[in-house]
This record gives C-alpha cells, sequence and structure tokens, in this order.
C-alpha cells in the first residue's frame, strides 16, 4: 500500500476517526443511558466498511495492466464509488424511517452534558473531515473520494440530531426531544438525494455512459487548434473510475505523409493529455480530408 497516495492517508485517517468515534460514543453511550448516543457510536463504526471499499478501489485502480486486464483496473473504483454511495443511500434512508417511527414513539434520550460534548466533538469532527475529503476529492478529480465525503456527512448529521436533542430537552424538557427526529427528517431527506446521485454516476461509469456536455466541450475545444486537424468526427469519452479514455478520428490533408500524420495526431493526443491530466488514454485514428 502506497503511503505516499494522499487518498490512502486520507481514507487511513478515516479510519482513525471512524474507530476512536465509534468507541467514544459507544462507550459514553452506554454508561448515560443515551440510546441515540449509542445509535450515533454504532453508526460511526459502520463507516468502516465504506472506508475498506475506498482503500480496495484506490488500490487496485492504481494498479497497472495486466494480461487479464488489458485495459487497466480504472473501474474497481467506480465499482467502491458505487458500494459508497449505495451505503450512504442505505444509511440516509435508514435515517428518514428512523426519525418518522420516532415522531410517532418519541425517542428516548436522557440528557447528559457528557453526552452532549461527545456529541459535539463527534459533529465538528466529522464535518471536518467531509470539507477536508471533499476538498482533497475534487483537487484530485476522485469522485471516490468525494462520495466517502458525503459518508461523513451521514454521520455529522447523526450527530446533528442528537445534539439538537439533548440541548432541546436542556431547554424545554422532553416536549422538545422532537428536534432530534425533526432535523435527522430533513438532513436525512437531502443525504438520500445525494446517495442516489452517487450511484447514479458510478453506475454510468460501469455501463460506459458518456460524461456531461461540458466536459465534452471542453474537450472539443483542444482538438480543431492544433495545427494540420482539417476535421475530426466519431469522438468518444468515457469515464473509468477516476480517469477518462477517448478515442476519436481526426481528418489530414490527403497529400501529406503518413509519417506527417502521425505527428498531427501525437500533438493533438499531447495537448488533450496536458490540458487535461484526467485523461489516462488517447486512441487517434488518422483520415483523409475529403
Amino acid at each position: 500500500m502506497n503511503l505516499k497516495n494522499p487518498a490512502i492517508r486520507i481514507t487511513l485517517i478515516s479510519v482513525l476517526v471512524n474507530v476512536s468515534l465509534g468507541l467514544l460514543k459507544c462507550i459514553v453511550g452506554f454508561w448515560v443511558n443515551s440510546r441515540a448516543l449509542v445509535a450515533d457510536g454504532l453508526h460511526s463504526l459502520s463507516d468502516l466498511s465504506t472506508d475498506v471499499a475506498v482503500l480496495a478501489g484506490v488500490v487496485l485502480s492504481g494498479k497497472a495492466e495486466d494480461e487479464g486486464h488489458p485495459f487497466g483496473h480504472h473501474k474497481f473504483a467506480s465499482l467502491a464509488k458505487l458500494f459508497v454511495g449505495g451505503m450512504l443511500l442505505l444509511f440516509a434512508v435508514g435515517l428518514v424511517v428512523s426519525a418518522v417511527l420516532d415522531f410517532q414513539s418519541g425517542p428516548v434520550v436522557e440528557p447528559g452534558w457528557l453526552a452532549l460534548c461527545v456529541a459535539l466533538i463527534s459533529l465538528i469532527t466529522k464535518e471536518i473531515m467531509f470539507f477536508w475529503t471533499r476538498s482533497w476529492g475534487r483537487r484530485l478529480r476522485s469522485d471516490l473520494l468525494v462520495a466517502n465525503a458525503w459518508h461523513h456527512r451521514t454521520d455529522s448529521v447523526s450527530s446533528l440530531a442528537v445534539v439538537c436533542a439533548l440541548v432541546g430537552m436542556k431547554v424545554g424538557g422532553a416536549n422538545w426531544a422532537f428536534l432530534d427526529s425533526g432535523v435527522a427528517l430533513v438532513l436525512g431527506s437531502f443525504l438520500v438525494i445525494e446517495g442516489v446521485r452517487i450511484s447514479r454516476r458510478a453506475v454510468g461509469d460501469l455501463v460506459d455512459a458518456a460524461p456531461e456536455a461540458e466536459i465534452l466541450e471542453d474537450l472539443r475545444e483542444h482538438i480543431l487548434p492544433t495545427p494540420g486537424v482539417v476535421g475530426y468526427h466519431d469522438l468518444r469519452v468515457r469515464r473509468i473510475g477516476d480517469v477518462y479514455e477517448m478515442d476519436l478520428h481526426i481528418q489530414v490533408d490527403p497529400s501529406i505523409s503518413v509519417e506527417n500524420g502521425h505527428t498531427i495526431a501525437k500533438a493533438v493526443k499531447q495537448n488533450l493529455l496536458k490540458t487535461h491530466p484526467e485523461i489516462f488514454r488517447v486512441l487517434i485514428h488518422i483520415e483523409p480530408a475529403t
């Protein structure tokens, strides 16, 4: 495992944070008899499954091409992203269902300053992890890291619900405990939408769906300006993991030599790779312009 890889380092830190917070919340929750805090702790521990999936996706997708995988292993990152998106969706739906049931039966939360402090620590820590992981995900252009960042947010939402319930009971007594369910319902619904979005993108990667129109237009801008290119067609782009693979046909002056045509194609490829480091492979077919 390459610890110099930022994605691997971030995910390992995430593992450490989830284990520490999960154990802390479970221990304190049992001690002060707070069902909500225990459930929040179990949620943190369950996040380890997504961390493992992210680690597997990053490590496997970085493997070189081999005889069994001549196109590389990048789709392992898409597969891991689908798992993370599915888990996010599962936990978000669980938050919504739990909130609806609690509105009917009333949450059982024992107020206590220790429980409140632990919930606040979890909330702040998980929000820091969310913004930090999402920032690195965007910097590395890694949808997988961004997806895992949103999983951190599900934990912070859970902690926020606990904080609201505990503060509400401190201020207004048991009648204010509905804040726990209210916050979880609203933010859980938002996370359901995010889980669906991440899962859809992962499925799109796995079935070789074309990327967004703005991405295609951005790539097109670096083809025709290349000296010697008369035109192009049959541009195809697919996302595999966190990188793109593309192929296209370029048209050149039919009177030039094969060597000159190859030089033009090479220039197009270099322009694309230089301006878009997220592109993994470019295959260019040369045709005479008619």
